[in-house]
C-alpha cells in the first residue's frame, strides 16, 4: 500500500474541528475586540447573525464591567455599534446580549506610548495543524502580561469565534483578540500613538509590521525576527521569569 495516499490523521482532525466549529447551527451574536486610548470616546461593535448570514434589525444591549451602557439597532449588515468612553486604562470585559444570544469579550484602554506585545494565535501558539497549545505558551504569555499589554491577532484560518472559544478552553490569558488585517492593525496602533515593541507569530504577520520596528520572534526563519526553538526561549529573550 502506499502510504503517500494516506491523509495525515492531523489534518483530518483539523478539517472536522473546523467544520464543527465553523459551521453556525443557530443564531448567534458575536463581539469583536478592541483597543482604545483612555478618555477617547470609541465605538464597540458587535454583529448578530442567523443560522447562515448577518442579521439586521436586531436590538443589542452593551455592557462594560458588568454595567449597561445601552442598547444598539443592529444595521442590515448585522452590525451593532455603541459609542463608550474609557476613563480608566487596563483591560475592560465587554458583554453583548440580543434576545436569547450573548457573547463577550475584551477592550483594552491603555494610555498614549504605551508599548503593547502582539502575538499571532495561529502563528506561534498553537501547534500545527491541532487545537493543541505550545509547550509553554501559557506559562510564558503569563509572564508577558505581567509586564506588557497583550494583543492576540487572528490571522489565519480560524475565524474570530473559534479562536476565542480556543483561547478559553485552552485557560490562556485574558487580552483582546483583534483581526491582523493584512497589517492594518499595527497602522492602528502607531496612529493612536501605542508603541509596537514585541511581534510574536508567522512570517507575514511579521513582516506586515517590519516599518514600526519591533522586535519581532519567529519559530521558522524570518527576516527581521529571531527565530526561537520554543516559547522558554521567547521568555528568556525577552528576560521575564517565567519559573
Amino acid at each position: 500500500m502506499d502510504h503517500k495516499l494516506i491523509p495525515n490523521s492531523s489534518f483530518i482532525i483539523l478539517i472536522a474541528v473546523l467544520l464543527f466549529l465553523c459551521s453556525p447551527a443557530e443564531a448567534e451574536i458575536i463581539f469583536y475586540d478592541s483597543v482604545c486610548l483612555k478618555d477617547e470616546n470609541i465605538m464597540l461593535k458587535a454583529v448578530t447573525k442567523g443560522k447562515v448570514f448577518s442579521k439586521g434589525g436586531q436590538m443589542v444591549e452593551f455592557s462594560v464591567d458588568g454595567k449597561s451602557i445601552g442598547r444598539s439597532l443592529s444595521g442590515g449588515d448585522g452590525a451593532a455599534f455603541k459609542e463608550f468612553r474609557a476613563e480608566k486604562t487596563g483591560l475592560h470585559k465587554v458583554s453583548v446580549v440580543s434576545g436569547k444570544d450573548k457573547d463577550s469579550g475584551f477592550m483594552l484602554s491603555l494610555k498614549k506610548g504605551a508599548e503593547i506585545v502582539f502575538i499571532d494565535v495561529e502563528g506561534s501558539m498553537f501547534a500545527p495543524m491541532s487545537g493543541n497549545p505550545k509547550k509553554d505558551s501559557r506559562k510564558v504569555i503569563k509572564a508577558i502580561a505581567k509586564r506588557f499589554p497583550v494583543v492576540y491577532l487572528q490571522a489565519g484560518i480560524f475565524d474570530i469565534r473559534t479562536l476565542k472559544k480556543l483561547l478559553k478552553e485552552n485557560e490562556f490569558t485574558d487580552a483582546p483578540l483583534l483581526q491582523w488585517r493584512d497589517g492594518n492593525v499595527f497602522e492602528e496602533a502607531d496612529k493612536k500613538g501605542l508603541k509596537i515593541k514585541f511581534v510574536i507569530g508567522g512570517k507575514t504577520v511579521i513582516e506586515s509590521a517590519k516599518e514600526f520596528k519591533p522586535k519581532a520572534f519567529s519559530f521558522g526563519e524570518v527576516e527581521g525576527a529571531e527565530e526561537v526553538r520554543d516559547w522558554e526561549e521567547i521568555g528568556k529573550r525577552m528576560r521575564l521569569v517565567t519559573k
